[in-house]
């Protein structure tokens, strides 16, 4: 899989697009900041737009760009703390596997961590009324095995998502609303994966799995 300029100006939209509402936010803050009446919920407003848009800025360095983490090497640890600040003030819950998670399965290759940090963003936009979203690592023989699922009423995969995750995708049918999937499935395509979805009643699942031979501890 390879990503030409085309997909990489479609991510670029996609990711100032997030970024663009959390700013314009903290410009409204400003006009209503001479309000005497309206100054403290000015403030407020500016001071949640301010972290929303900080919490972006610091997941999509590290998911979509050559961010580590703060040694340097990104880890599940590093991954939780980034997803945790993304749904900060989204709507679902988020469940990121807990420090005796992570130290049950061992080293996890920072490329499944963006991976999977892409995956839970994905799920996050499954859930438009609310739900939990929850992440599984777990070992087992055939290698490391991932999974994100996105439950709640109505929970539905963005539109072309689904088939974004193929690494036989054409590049041509990629739009902003699903190029940040075919971003996650090109970097498990480094990692010999490949990236699987399921929809049932109110529950929506990615899934994939690291093939030993692609593990390095």
């Amino acid at each position: 899989m390879k990503i030409d300029l085309r997909t990489a100006q479609l991510l670029n939209s996609r990711l100032f697009h997030d970024l663009v509402g959390a700013a314009g936010a903290i410009n409204t803050g400003l006009e209503f900041l001479n309000d005497a009446d309206g100054a403290d919920d000015a403030l407020a407003l500016m001071r949640k737009s301010a972290d929303r848009l900080n919490n972006r800025l610091g997941f999509f360095r590290v998911a979509f760009g050559l961010g580590g983490g703060a040694q340097g090497l990104l880890t599940l640890i590093d991954g939780g703390i980034l997803a945790a600040g993304w749904y900060a003030d989204a709507k679902p819950t988020l469940m990121w596997p807990d420090t005796t998670a992570i130290g049950a399965v061992g080293n996890v290759p920072p490329t499944a961590v963006k991976t999977l940090m892409i995956l839970a963003m994905l799920a996050e936009e499954c859930l438009p009324r609310g739900g939990e979203v929850s992440v599984d690592v777990v070992r087992i023989p055939e290698g490391l095995g991932f999974t994100v699922s996105a439950r709640g009423a109505g929970a539905r995969a963005p539109d072309g998502v689904p088939a974004a995750l193929s690494i036989k995708f054409e590049q041509e049918k990629l739009t902003s609303r699903n190029v940040a999937g075919y971003f996650a499935a090109a970097l498990a395509n480094q990692l010999m994966a490949r990236l699987e979805s399921a929809e049932s009643l109110d529950t929506v699942q990615f899934a994939f799995l690291v093939p030993v031979a692609a593990l390095s501890d």
